[in-house]
């Protein structure tokens, strides 16, 4: 059977007419724009250089206001990537500073409160090390604190910068007062926190710290412990974690698998609740103005019992496989009817969010142009 045709459109906006008026989109072109891998590299080099002497002076709105300008999302990708390499990679021994984002699925009838750190530390930097995340006799320290997202976003890539450099005690943790952040939850919910930690890498040394890649034979055992240590009267808790990534990686990884836990529980809920009032679902999904993507499941004939999500769309996520997976998880719940408008639509009609049912979207075509 073939793939279904991806069919969603891409709503964010770019201005490749303004590209030339920032020195960083200039080296960005220049990798847009090389006529061999060659000199591709040579560019990408350049502006990783331009890059590190910007972080040295701590030219953090000059590095902005150039993200938000980028032509192109491929544009986006190269100058980001550019600014990782240039945080990340120093030479000689550093600290890694980095961060195990925790995608927490909670349900509770009362309104419930969960603990904002984790208490027993030493216990959970003991399971890492013996799973191996951590290298036996390296130095490697990772907080029980649970950090909201914002927090995370609020370390700049400046301090990261000076951090990787300056930082020669890995048990001491970064020289910031980060905040603790307790998950107040009420009915379900799908929340994300971050537990962030320090290594420090011997020069020519194996890996203090395994980063990236998959959730391997500790992901269980973790589940366990942080199942057990956030443990809350009346509260049904389900704690996913994810690889240790760099700070950077951490925040785009962290809230890409909130985002698609969170699309998964709503999905199934949905759909349960609909098939135990014999309605058959029909799943729709389309992009919006303000750079969302608007997935809702509904029946025909049924104008009361749908329910929406809401999927706010950000630089470097991508639309196609947002649109994939949307359609391989209705696969997956035996949902066969999947509506995907191919035109980028309002966010309003008549003052109230747009959201298109069954009704609204016949199987055979896609609304006009509102």
């Amino acid at each position: 059977m073939n793939a279904p045709r991806l069919t969603l459109p891409d709503p964010r906006q770019y201005h490749p007419a303004r590209m030339e008026s920032n020195r960083l989109l200039h080296y960005t072109t220049s990798v847009l724009s090389a006529a061999s891998d060659a000199a591709a590299r040579q560019a990408r080099e350049d502006l990783v250089a331009v890059l590190g002497e910007m972080l040295e002076r701590d030219e953090m709105l000059a590095i902005s206001v150039a993200l938000a300008m980028a032509p192109s999302q491929e544009g986006y990708k190269i100058l980001w990537q550019a600014l990782r390499q240039a945080v990340e990679t120093p030479v000689g021994r550093h600290a890694v500073v980095f961060a195990v984002p925790l995608v927490l699925v909670v349900g509770t009838k009362n309104k419930a409160i969960l603990p904002d750190r984790i208490a027993d530390v030493d216990g959970l930097n003991a399971l890492l090390r013996e799973h191996g995340v951590f290298r036996q006799g390296a130095e490697v320290f990772l907080s029980g604190k649970l950090l909201h997202p914002d927090a995370l976003v609020g370390i700049s890539a400046g301090q990261l910068y000076r951090y990787t450099r300056q930082l020669v005690d890995a048990a001491r943790g970064l020289p910031l007062d980060l905040q603790a952040a307790p998950i107040v939850a009420k009915e379900e919910g799908v929340f994300l926190r971050y537990l962030v930690g320090v290594a420090i890498q011997e020069e020519d040394d194996e890996p203090a710290v395994s980063l990236g890649g998959s959730v391997g034979s500790w992901g269980m055992p973790l589940m366990k412990f942080l199942a057990e240590a956030l443990k809350t009267e009346g509260v049904t808790l389900f704690p996913i974690a994810r690889p240790p990534l760099p700070v950077m990686q951490a925040i785009v990884a962290g809230n890409t698998a909130r985002l698609e836990v969170a699309l998964q529980v709503f999905a199934s809920t949905q759909i349960r609740k609909l098939r135990e009032t014999g309605q058959q679902p029909v799943a729709i999904a389309s992009a919006h103005e303000s750079g969302e993507l608007h997935f809702t499941l509904s029946s025909s004939g049924d104008e009361r019992n749908w329910e929406g999500f809401v999927w706010p769309l950000s630089a470097l996520d991508s639309v196609p496989l947002i649109e994939s997976n949307f359609r391989q998880l209705m696969a997956e719940c035996r949902v066969e009817d999947v509506r995907v408008l191919e035109r980028v639509q309002p966010d309003e009609r008549n003052g109230i969010p747009l959201f298109f049912t069954a009704d609204d979207v016949p199987a055979d075509r896609q609304p006009p142009l509102q």
